[in-house]
């Protein structure tokens, strides 16, 4: 079984700081980085596995494709319902109307605030290391 973790923001230095953290701290995991959510879902289309896992961290407010729309998407493709993709909202946006639509998603395992923390990380990802 393979790890991954796929990093879904239209903030590249989010990718390049994340991308190395993870790295470094797990190297075993495979990361992937999309700036939107549709190049994120073709990402999942050529390269799922329902012998993989994955976690994705995924931003809501994105041009082209933004999170509600790639929520949407993953949801509608049902691969969501084989257990093997944990999803994290990871935001910036306080309005309590984005948490409450994030956590109405039964699929998406939390939200959390940006700017990330390495503790946040570390619980999103220690998980996924030790299955």
């Amino acid at each position: 079984m393979n790890k991954h973790v796929l990093l879904i923001d239209d903030d590249p230095i989010f990718h390049v700081i994340f991308t190395r953290m993870i790295n470094k701290v797990y190297p075993g995991l495979s990361v992937s980085s999309s700036l939107h959510g549709k190049l994120a879902l073709e990402f999942l289309n050529r390269n799922y596995s329902i012998e993989n896992q994955y976690i994705v961290l995924l931003d809501i407010n994105m041009p082209v494709y933004n999170g509600w729309q790639f929520l949407d998407a993953i949801k509608k493709k049902g691969i969501i319902r084989n257990n093997n993709i944990t999803i994290f909202v990871v935001t910036s946006s306080t309005d309590l109307d984005d948490i409450k639509r994030a956590k109405a998603y039964g699929f998406v395992k939390d939200t959390l605030s940006k700017p990330l923390s390495v503790n946040s990380l570390n619980s999103v990802l220690q998980p996924l290391v030790n299955e």
